[in-house]
This record gives structure tokens, sequence and C-alpha cells, in this order.
């Protein structure tokens, strides 16, 4: 999320100062029901948003506000709207332990199911919710109008500045690594779980906090709170403004109520008007409204966050040894690795080669985590890692790269620079010179040597064994998921099992 400028900030106070100086009842209300979906959006763009996520259930949440309000007011007055959100940030948060596991669609429906409960609360649990007639009579103690009006916008523009300024920095980076390249930032140490729990409560408290105020605006409550419509707008509205942007859920908040008032005289079509108006809207402007109009105004695009340089490179702290005792990964009755072991230490570099379905890859990924080890143990200084999270193994010392196809210059590095940033002691290099120059070549054998002298430990696969063999201390060749043959570039390229295996000289393995 790109941070917040004068412009934006401008037009952000300016609407409610306007909207009290100059404009009637009815209109301070269309604009108090817009910072109302903003706040909602404001929320919605964390998990949609910035990690990606489809979660369905964000117009219900709003509806638990609204009736958290409606409930708490007599008893609580105007702190009830400050109970509401935490209401629907502890609904989120009991709910968010099995579906904050799932992934893609699945998650998507699981919150639709979450809304769907609580539609039917709503809607049959009479005692409580009134029923199908709702609840009304609660806003004796409420602000109302401007009071009202100020409340919203406050609330609004402390979230979208709060949020612009964390996630224009670290955090943003970690939220977009987290949302394009999910395994990656779990090598790097980014908790992913606990990101999408914190997105989805504090999602859920904008959203809740955003029922509160629309109760207290219509001054009554029904399921309808609760429906699927309040969903649809605030995703359409959020898609609208741009998911992405600081005052994206302000402006598609502002096309969801306006756009409706200026195609009424339509009469029964206004609707289709709106969804035709809608998609254009998004066909010429996917990434948003608030980019075009960044784009129209000559505002350059956020500057990408770049690695670390490797030019300098701190000196290793941490544990001193990398061991690998029987580690063995089936998939279903295919043995991806059978009974590896083998040692890393610091300032050592050792290749991995072997031929293609070998299990190279795949032992990368059970020693960071990425996969789960169905046997042996993998450890740190003798502190046992197999059992580990990801990002908790990249936490204890084990970095990680992902093969770097078809990249060029500095990209080539670049997630390599951001393991060592991390303060990795050992590196686990997935083909870093695959379909590299032999300029490329030259300069990732300097890297090693670079690292070699900062006192780290590294593991690379590739199957440039010339490279390797200029590169490494050691070598390690796996067929089938077993280890067959371990020593010195000389001595591996040497043994007959390899030389069959890996280097396709079957003559020799006679």
């Amino acid at each position: 999320m790109r941070a917040l400028d004068r412009f934006w900030l401008a037009i952000l106070v300016l609407v409610p100062v306007l909207a009290l100086l100059v404009l009637p009842p009815f209109g301070q209300r269309m604009v108090i029901l817009v910072g109302i979906y903003a706040l909602m959006g404001a929320g919605y763009q964390l998990v949609f948003g910035q990690l990606g996520a489809l979660n369905l259930a964000q117009g219900a949440l709003f509806g638990v506000g609204a009736y958290s309000v409606a409930l708490l007011a007599p008893s609580l007055g105007a702190a009830a709207l400050l109970a509401a959100p935490l209401v629907a940030a502890l609904l989120a948060m009991v709910v968010a332990g099995p579906m904050l596991r799932l992934q893609s669609h699945y998650f998507a429906l699981a919150t639709l199911a979450l809304a769907s409960l609580v539609n039917l609360v709503a809607v049959h649990a009479e005692g409580l919710t009134g029923g199908a007639n709702g609840l009304a009579g609660f806003t004796a103690s409420l602000p109302r109008g401007p009071v009202l009006l100020i409340a919203v916008w406050l609330c609004l523009i402390a979230a979208i500045v709060l949020q612009a300024r964390l996630l224009a920095g670290r955090l943003g980076v970690q939220a977009r690594l987290l949302r394009e390249a999910p395994l990656m930032a779990a090598t790097l140490g980014i908790d992913g779980g606990r990101w999408r729990l914190a997105a989805f409560a504090i999602g859920a408290a904008l959203a809740g906090l955003a029922g509160a105020f629309s109760a207290t605006l219509s001054g009554v409550v029904s399921p309808e709170a609760t429906g699927f419509s309040i969903m649809v707008l605030c995703l359409t509205s959020v898609v609208l403004g741009g998911a992405r942007h600081p005052l994206g859920a302000v402006l598609g908040a502002a096309i969801a109520v306006c756009l409706p008032e200026l195609l009424r005289d339509l009469q029964g079509a206004w609707l289709l008007a709106y969804a035709g108006a809608t998609l254009l809207m998004v066909l010429w402007a996917p990434e948003g409204l608030a980019a075009l109009i960044d784009r129209w105004r000559g505002v350059a695009a956020a500057p990408q966050v770049t690695a670390p340089s490797l030019e300098i490179l701190p000196p290793a702290r941490g544990p001193r040894q990398l061991v690998l005792d029987g580690v063995t990964k089936k998939f279903g009755g295919v043995a991806a690795l059978q009974g590896v072991s083998f040692t890393l230490n610091r300032g050592e570099i050792v290749g991995l080669v072997g031929a293609n379905g070998s299990g190279k890859t795949t032992l990368l990924n059970v020693v960071t985590g990425l996969e789960r080890a169905d046997g042996g143990t993998i450890a740190l200084d003798g502190t046992r890692i197999e059992r580990l999270p990801p990002h908790a193994v990249a936490r204890a010392g084990v970095g990680r790269s992902f093969q770097t196809l078809a990249l060029a210059g500095d990209q080539r590095t670049t997630d390599i620079a951001r393991a060592v940033a991390t303060g990795a002691v050992f590196l686990l290099l997935d083909e870093p010179a695959a379909g590299a120059t032999d300029r490329e070549r030259a300069e990732l054998a300097r890297l090693v040597d670079r690292l070699r002298l900062a006192g780290r430990g590294v593991l690379i696969v590739d199957h440039d064994i010339d490279l390797l063999s200029r590169v490494c201390d050691r070598l390690i060749c796996l067929d089938r998921g077993a280890v067959i043959a371990e020593g010195t570039p000389a001595q591996v390229r040497a043994d007959p099992r390899v030389r069959a295996s890996f280097l396709g000289l079957e003559q020799d393995a006679a």
C-alpha cells in the first residue's frame, strides 16, 4: 500500500468538514453513509486487498456490530459503540482457528458458511434479535446528526491513516510476499497464520464498528443487516475504489452510495444501469478508481522495496551445525527421501546433485519446514527443528531461495539477499544458476565465496556440476531419495554410481 499523500489526506478531511458547513441534513446523512461503508471497506482491504483472501463474512460481521449496539445501548449508552467492534472481533477470533488454515476457495466457502450462520441466528433467535421484525428504540443515548457524522469520519480517518502508515513500509512488503509468494514468505520467517488472524480480527472490528454506526443512523436493526447484499456492496465498493489504495474504500463507498441515487430517476432500470456502470469501471480501471486518479495526477507508482545489498555481509552468528539424520519422506507409496543423513557446518559450501526426481527439492522443503518429514531428525546444534513450521525454522537460522529460471541481473540474487537479511546462518539455494549466463555464474561463484568468508553454511542444489565443483567443499549425490555418494567434488564425480545415475555414463558403472 502506498503512503497517504497530501492530496488524498486533504480530501479525507475536507469531505466531512464541507458536509457540516454546506450540506442539508439529507446530504449529511449521505456523507455519514459513505463513511460507514468506507469503514467496513477499510477493514475488508486488510484481508482481501493486502492478503488476497476472499472473505465473504465481512457483511455478516457488519450485522454483528449492528445487533451488538442495539442490544447494548440501553445499558451502556454511547459506550456500546466501542463494545460493538470488540464483539465482532471476538467472534472472528473464535472462528478463525479452523478457517484461516484453509486456502483459496475453501476459505471463501468457510466464510460464506459463517455469514449464513449469522443470518440464521438473526432470523430465528427471536428472543435475542427480534427475529424478522428486528430491534428498534435503542438510539436515545447514541449520537445523532452532525455529532454522528464527526464520530464516523474521525474513526474512518484514523483507520485509513494508521493503515496507510503501517503498510507503506516493512509490513507492506511482508503483506505483498504473503499475497504473491506465501512459501517464500514463510521461509523468510514471516508468520502467515499470525498475519491472517490479525487482519481478520481487525477487519472484523472495523466491520462491527461500521455496523454499529449504521444501526445508530437508521435507528433499527433487522436481519437484512447480516444479509449477503451488504457483503456484495462491500466487495464491489472495494474493487471499484481500489483494493490496496488507502482511499480505495472511500471512493468505492462514495460510488456505491451516490450512484444509485443519481440513477434513481430510471425507476426499475436503475439497478441495470448501476451494474453497467460498475462493469465499465472495472474494465476501464481494473486497479481501482483511486489508482486511476493517481495516474491522471502524474503520481509515480509506489517504489518497489529493493533487497538488501550483498556486497557487505555481516558475520554469521547463531548455530554452528545443521545435522540431518535418517530423514525420510513419502508421498503416497513413493519414497521421496530414504534415510538421508549429512552434516552442514558454518563456513562450508556443500553441493547437492542428482537427476530430476531424485529428491533434491523435496529435501530442501523438508529442512525448511515446507514439507513435514515422516521420519528421522533435523537439528541445529542439537535442537530439533523437523516439527517446526516454516517461519519458525527460518527464525532458528535456516534461509532458503527458490528456483530463479529466466531471471537476470540483480533479480537472480534478490531472494538470496532476502534470506541473508533475516540473519540466516544456513542458506539452502535451489538452482541459483538455472538459465544463467557465464557472467552470472561467475558472479554467483563470487557471492558463494563471500558467504563462506562471512561464516555461513550453504547447501546448493544445481545441475551445473562444473560450477558446483569449483565452489563447493563437498558434493552429495541423491538417487531416488537416497544418498549414493558424498565427498570432495573429484571423489563424487569419479564415483561410478554417480556417473551412471546423474551424469548418464552407464558404461562406467559396470
